[in-house]
């Protein structure tokens, strides 16, 4: 059996799914591929080709620190509903970069996922296998992430953003102009997911909303911050700001006004790297040379502390645009930086069913 599971771009709504609050990303076409089939030897066993290694487990789930958690981590979920997951035979590989800000971890989850429904015969929903990510990210990674990269990779649709609610799991597809496209430009700049400045992001926002008595972001108008101390009302009067954001965004998407597309997106990075802290040098450097060099808007994406950034673009021109900014990027930075044109895509699927 075959499972194509892409990775994704947040568009906008950056930093408030765990703050269950408004998203907007889309998945796209680079992905991860996985190939499996069951076995009744009681191991699994996973071969990845980009990292060129095998790994196997049983039915004694430990974390190992390294790739095959996140595997190990969908299997945890699935027997925390009380499901038992199917042992295979599979290989991993794709064109979706590694470490580049664009989920493969959330790829590889949800391939695992999608394989696991099938063979499993599991009836599991296409947002049941999104919280899957979630809980495996959450009880046996560590790592306290929200919902946003799971459901993009599971609910994206080609030529199509969706618009998500993580706090009622509702959400609407909106669809793009085939008229843009997107640069994403990954800076060189690597970042650990668990490490402590995110973590101390998600603690700050979710005791300032302690604080408010307040359940979501998404009840929290700007006026109710003043009572907070000073480190809390920036982190939570940026979340705030952006939830505001993605509803402007999915309005312009919608109305087709993609030069408000634009600078809606420019105004969220700025907002990101003065109040939430999260920006580099580097993604500034981007976001100011995208936009002054015919870029509609730019903003880092991801959770930021290095990673990547995009830019909306008219279609046809993200090429060009990538080979500039890198060109200008290397004769003043340190790092080998890369970038890829990307659309919206078709979310995580079989591709080929078992015979």
């Amino acid at each position: 059996m075959l499972v194509r599971s892409p990775g994704r771009v947040n568009i906008i709504g950056e930093h408030t799914d765990y703050a269950l609050g408004y998203v907007m990303p889309m998945a796209i076409q680079l992905s991860t591929y996985m190939e499996s089939e069951p076995t009744t030897e009681g191991m699994t066993c996973v071969y990845s080709e980009a990292y060129r290694e095998e790994a196997c487990f049983g039915d004694s789930l430990v974390r190992e620190g390294k790739w095959v958690d996140y595997v190990k981590g969908i299997y945890h979920a699935i027997r925390v509903l009380g499901l038992r997951p199917v042992h295979v035979k599979a290989r991993v590989y794709g064109d979706l970069p590694m470490g580049a800000g664009l989920s493969s971890s959330a790829s590889l989850e949800m391939a695992v996922a999608v394989t696991q429904n099938e063979l499993g015969r599991l009836g599991l929903s296409k947002m049941e296998l999104a919280r899957l990510g979630n809980v495996a990210e959450n009880e046996f990674l560590g790592v306290p992430s929200g919902l946003l990269d799971q459901m993009a990779v599971m609910l994206g649709e080609e030529d199509m953003a969706v618009f998500a609610d993580t706090e009622t799991l509702s959400y609407e597809l909106v669809p793009v102009p085939r008229d843009v496209e997107f640069l994403v430009f990954h800076t060189g700049v690597r970042r650990a997911i668990a490490a402590t400045a995110y973590s101390e992001r998600v603690e700050t926002v979710k005791s300032a909303l302690k604080a408010l008595g307040a359940r979501s972001s998404k009840e929290v108008k700007e006026e109710r911050l003043s009572g907070l101390n000073e480190i809390q009302r920036k982190r939570l009067g940026y979340v705030v700001r952006e939830n505001a954001r993605v509803v402007a965004a999915r309005d312009a998407l919608r109305a087709g006004r993609i030069d408000e597309l634009g600078r809606i997106l420019t105004e969220a990075h700025w907002d990101l790297a003065r109040n939430y802290e999260v920006s580099t040098p580097e993604l500034d450097f981007f976001v100011k040379f995208a936009v002054s060099h015919g870029a509609l808007g730019a903003r880092l994406t991801g959770a930021g502390f290095g990673g990547a950034a995009i830019a909306l673009v008219a279609k046809g021109a993200g090429g060009a645009l990538g080979k500039e900014v890198a060109e200008e990027y290397v004769r003043r930075f340190p790092h080998r930086p890369a970038y890829w044109v990307v659309r919206p895509s078709a979310g995580a699927r079989v591709v080929q069913a078992r015979p």
